[in-house]
């Protein structure tokens, strides 16, 4: 749990932005998955918190108990709490593991905003995820990672998953037929099977990195066929936008 430092929200003068995560929040009777707010990691160590413009006029969105107000940007001196408990306590004894089937083998990637970007930082109580801000960096490049869904459904006995070798390269395969998500997007290996599918709630920001990328390959980065079924395959994107 956040200590009241932590949690304490302090009203200063803007700070550079180091790293951002978007809110996406799931609309519970449409199943529409929204853009709600953003988390940013500062360069001085603090966070901050705001709602996108328009996020008063999504149907059925209420603000979070722990930011009431939709035009105001909260800093912090810590992670907020509401982003904390979507994070695995580092005292469980299943926590190493958990780490490295994230593939987080440093210190430089053991960081929250890091785990909740590979994670999408679920909870079962609300329909809030995390996705990385899929922007390029100096030199157009993009690199992110995020856990497969649906290993289980589509690769039921492991086969195919303990065939996999880190460092693969895969591939994204529309499933326009899919009647839960007619934008699902399997990922498959290079025979077309497939092993898992895109998270839904990364379906829209991925789609518009591949409307805009001149380049984007998926690699499988962590294969873990023996970890719970939502940790058993960790992806990595690369991809490339050209300069304009």
């Amino acid at each position: 749990m956040a200590t009241d430092a932590a949690s304490r929200m302090l009203a200063e003068s803007p700070t550079p932005v180091a790293r951002r995560l978007f809110l996406i929040w799931q609309n519970p009777e449409s199943r529409q998955f929204i853009r709600v707010g953003v988390l940013s990691e500062l360069v001085d160590g603090r966070y901050a918190f705001e709602y996108v413009p328009g996020a008063a006029d999504v149907s059925g969105f209420h603000p979070l108990t722990q930011f009431p107000d939709l035009d105001r940007a909260y800093v912090s001196t810590g992670l907020p709490a509401f982003f904390v408990n979507r994070l695995m306590s580092r005292r469980r004894e299943s926590f190493p593991a958990y780490l490295h089937s994230l593939g987080v083998d440093s210190a430089e990637s053991d960081t929250p905003m890091e785990l909740l970007a590979r994670t999408g930082g679920p909870r079962a109580t609300d329909t809030f995820h995390l996705v990385d801000d899929l922007a390029p960096g100096p030199d157009g490049t993009i690199i992110s990672r995020f856990l497969a869904s649906g290993v289980r459904h589509v690769d039921g006995d492991g086969a195919l998953l303990s065939c996999l070798h880190e460092g693969q390269m895969l591939r994204l395969r529309p499933e326009p037929t899919n009647e839960v998500n007619e934008r699902a997007q399997l990922i498959c290996v290079d025979s077309g099977e497939p092993v898992g599918y895109v998270p839904d709630w990364l379906l829209a920001d991925l789609e518009d990195l591949q409307a805009r990328a001149s380049s984007l390959e998926i690699f499988a980065e962590r294969v873990t066929p023996d970890a719970q079924p939502h940790l058993r395959l960790l992806c990595r994107i690369e991809a490339r936008v050209a300069e304009r």
